[in-house]
């Protein structure tokens, strides 16, 4: 099981998958998810391209370590992973929070490793209200298992097929992320804003959009709007697990975005 260690000392489990080269896909999943919700795509995609996939720190097998747990800092390891795998030019898809770590990322240090971006229904703020925020913490302390459960099942979106024996590895997934870490997470994302760095992206990029995820239309077409370069591309029977859900359009549109600019 590959790992790479943060400069703090946290280990970070990662795949690596496909032909070697200097180029690739790097996959960042959402929160409080793992790499494994990957698994209806990187076979697909590795056929083609390298496709590098970490575990947030907190998340998954990385460690689980009592520190470091914003977005910028996770910005910073995913820093490390392009710099350790020697990827010089990558089309990064951030799902999630995986999207707002890597808007991060951009702003911490540059787009010159990017050839491309795609936001999987992430808009760049989330925040309602206080009142809202502190509703979702005490949900995640205080009903851990039923609040991952209810969640996951939200993802699916109402018009997605699933089985009992796939919601419990999912939840279970969930669960091995530490409740100070999701905490903390949430609720550094939830007062995080990225709306001014849209206009600042200066990559192709494509946004995915699901009929029953966590992104109105509205703002995904404000994104697209203000995101020079970018298309809006629409998933119509999913939640918010789009990769998993929409296993085969995603597998598609990402392949043929990432094509012509990797090579």
């Amino acid at each position: 099981m590959p790992y790479l260690e943060s400069e703090d000392g946290t280990p970070l489990h990662f795949v690596d998958e496909g032909p070697r080269g200097a180029t690739g896909l790097v996959l960042i999943h959402a929160e409080p998810l793992s790499l494994q919700f990957w698994q209806r795509n990187i076979p697909a995609l590795a056929r083609d391209f390298r496709v590098v996939a970490v575990d947030v720190r907190g998340r998954g097998e990385s460690g689980k370590t009592d520190f470091g747990h914003t977005i910028a800092q996770y910005a910073r390891d995913l820093d490390l992973l392009f710099r350790t795998l020697e990827l010089e030019r990558v089309v990064a898809v951030g799902w999630s929070l995986g999207g707002s770590i890597i808007w991060s990322h951009m702003e911490q240090f540059g787009q010159a490793r990017l050839a491309g971006y795609v936001n999987v229904d992430q808009a760049p703020r989330r925040f309602v209200s206080e009142e809202h925020l502190q509703q979702r913490l005490q949900s995640i302390r205080t009903r851990r298992l039923a609040h991952h459960t209810d969640a996951i099942l939200d993802y699916f979106g109402p018009e997605a097929e699933r089985d009992e024996a796939t919601v419990k590895w999912m939840v279970y997934e969930c669960m091995k992320t530490p409740t100070p870490y999701h905490v903390e997470a949430v609720t550094n994302s939830y007062r995080s804003d990225f709306t001014p760095h849209m206009a600042r992206v200066a990559v192709p990029s494509q946004i995915y959009w699901a009929r029953y995820g966590i992104m109105d239309a509205t703002m995904a077409e404000h994104m697209r709007s203000t995101t020079p370069g970018s298309e809006l591309v629409y998933f119509e029977t999913c939640g918010h697990l789009i990769p998993w859900v929409e296993a085969a359009k995603f597998n598609r549109e990402l392949a043929g975005f990432a094509r012509p600019l990797l090579g």
